[in-house]
């Protein structure tokens, strides 16, 4: 069954039946090579179901230490998880969400044999078949129809199910788009495993060189970065740069940005709902198509792979954008279109009827 849509994300959260202590288990894993996208989409969950009145734990094998003690400080158990492909430690849940393309169909057949409904989040709709009760596709170029034939799950699709945290419901202040940028916010991803920071950051100084109005620059080092060390020492005591490590709140970050060259993984649909202009860059192959897409609408500019970025042209981009303040309220206000806060609360609104039917 198909319910929902690419559409608007804008507009009012549905009201929730209360779970009373219904049992939510994510199932996701971060590190360098995956990121950390998969386990924050599983946290945004996590802390609206805590909010609906349900209990949650988070699953993970090799967890990060950060986005450990992340979890736990919303009050999410964490069950570390020796074995991978183990599935034992998710009896007793009442609903399982899984997010991560390391699950083949073979691991999530197994899942959804649980009693508890199983959810999976995906992003490509390339598996030839994905078992379970519900597929959540928040993506911007996402599509029931691309589902057709590979499950017989409920699916929910588009931004309007976009897994943000609580925070990202905050109401956004009123942003200003001055005739050049002051603040630029450069986020690579809470791992970048192809250490294309350093290139970004190389580009971002010589844009501020060139642009005695670009004041600040900051540089958000993600928990899995192995590289802090490594960009601290670069950046040094440089006047209106600064490296950030595991910025916890990430919404007034954006909030007190003009711009972003940023990685196009979920990270693009936080931006999208604080109408933060963003220049968006793939450190993976599955980054181009919400990059291409929110390029198509309006909503960003498309730089195409990092890896295939040199300096110079970045540059150019980053200047070209930061000059240009039309064109970036264009950008905001259309992004800001396609993006709200209550995509959580529209997915437990789907699942919760389903998990409480089975709930004795």
């Amino acid at each position: 069954m198909d319910e929902g849509n690419t559409g608007s994300g804008t507009g009012e959260a549905p009201r929730l039946p209360p779970l009373n202590g219904a049992r939510l288990t994510v199932r996701a894993d971060a590190s360098p090579a995956i990121g950390t996208g998969h386990v924050m989409r599983g946290l945004a969950l996590a802390l609206g179901w805590l909010r609906a009145g349900g209990t949650a734990r988070l699953v993970s094998h090799r967890l990060p230490d950060g986005l450990r003690r992340r979890a736990e400080a919303g009050g999410i158990a964490v069950l570390p998880l020796p074995d991978p492909r183990e599935t034992g430690c998710l009896d007793g849940s009442d609903l399982i969400a899984v997010d991560g393309w390391t699950f083949d169909e073979e691991l999530l057949a197994t899942m959804a044999a649980n009693r508890a409904p199983l959810l999976v989040v995906d992003d490509t709709a390339s598996r030839p078949r994905i078992p379970g009760a519900f597929v959540v596709n928040h993506n911007v170029y996402a599509e029931t129809a691309d589902y057709a034939g590979r499950t017989d799950a409920t699916v929910l699709a588009g931004p309007r199910y976009a897994l943000l945290r609580p925070e990202f419901s905050r109401p956004v202040p009123a942003r200003t788009h001055p005739p050049v940028v002051r603040r630029l916010l450069l986020l690579l991803g809470g791992a970048d495993p192809a250490g294309v920071s350093m290139t970004v950051l190389a580009a971002a100084r010589q844009a501020q060189a060139a642009e005695s109005g670009l004041a600040k620059v900051r540089l958000v080092v993600g928990a899995a970065n192995p590289a802090l060390a490594r960009l601290q020492s670069e950046v040094g005591k440089a006047p209106g740069i600064e490296v950030l490590h595991d910025v916890q709140d990430m919404v007034s970050l954006m909030d007190d940005t003009d711009m972003v060259v940023s990685a196009s993984g979920s990270t693009v649909l936080e931006l999208a709902s604080r109408g933060v202009p963003m220049l968006l860059g793939a450190l993976v192959p599955e980054e181009i198509a919400p990059a291409r897409r929110m390029d198509a609408q309006g909503a960003a500019q498309m730089l195409g792979p990092f890896a295939d970025l040199d300096v110079d042209p970045l540059v150019a981009s980053i200047l070209g954008l930061a000059r240009d303040p039309a064109r970036r309220a264009a950008m905001s206000q259309i992004a800001g279109s396609l993006v709200d806060g209550h995509g959580v609360a529209r997915v437990i609104a789907a699942v919760a009827p389903s998990v409480l039917a089975l709930r004795p």
